[in-house]
């Protein structure tokens, strides 16, 4: 490839090597991510120190939470389930 083509295309070349171009969050990313750290500040606990245990606690509490809330949205009258039980 030229060096002129090269530099007019240098982000397709980064973004491929990236493994494509880089999507902004939407609107309900944003709220899930809220919500996230929502229920970390609720049980004290900061995210990016936290250990994986409790990352996981608190990732699973904001799945929960998520589901019971979009289902409430929807109308659904389904019980949702945590990922763990039997």
């Amino acid at each position: 490839m030229s060096k002129q083509l090269e530099k007019e295309y240098a982000i397709d070349i980064l973004a491929d090597e990236a493994g494509g171009y880089f999507a902004p969050p939407t609107e309900e990313d944003m709220a899930y991510t809220d919500l996230l750290f929502d229920v970390c500040d609720q049980f004290g606990i900061r995210y990016y120190s936290a250990t994986a245990k409790e990352r996981c606690f608190v990732e699973e509490v904001t799945r929960v939470t998520w589901a019971v809330q979009q289902a409430k949205k929807n109308g659904d009258k389904q019980p949702v389930r945590p990922a763990f039980s039997a």
